[in-house]
């Protein structure tokens, strides 16, 4: 049987990539900042129009037996609103 920890670093060892800041990917610090996560920068202007109807997704996603997918999309209007 393989040994599942060949080939993971530790916590402890040298950087695999010293020249690469810790902040990298970060939204501030050295390195490329979250435009490196090649993320759109503007909400798409479907999900902009739909934040108006939030309320009603809202109650659609607080209903019994109601869907992860739901209640992330109304997660997803929230963080735009």
């Amino acid at each position: 049987m393989a040994d599942v920890s060949e080939g993971l670093v530790g916590f402890d060892a040298p950087s695999q990539d010293p020249d690469t800041p810790v902040t990298a990917g970060a939204a501030m610090g050295d390195g490329p900042g979250l435009e490196a996560l090649g993320l759109p920068n503007q909400p798409d202007e479907d999900l902009r129009r739909l934040v108006m109807y939030l309320p009603v997704f809202e109650h659609m996603a607080n209903q019994p037996g109601s869907s992860r997918a739901a209640r992330n999309f109304v997660r997803q209007l929230k963080g735009m609103a």
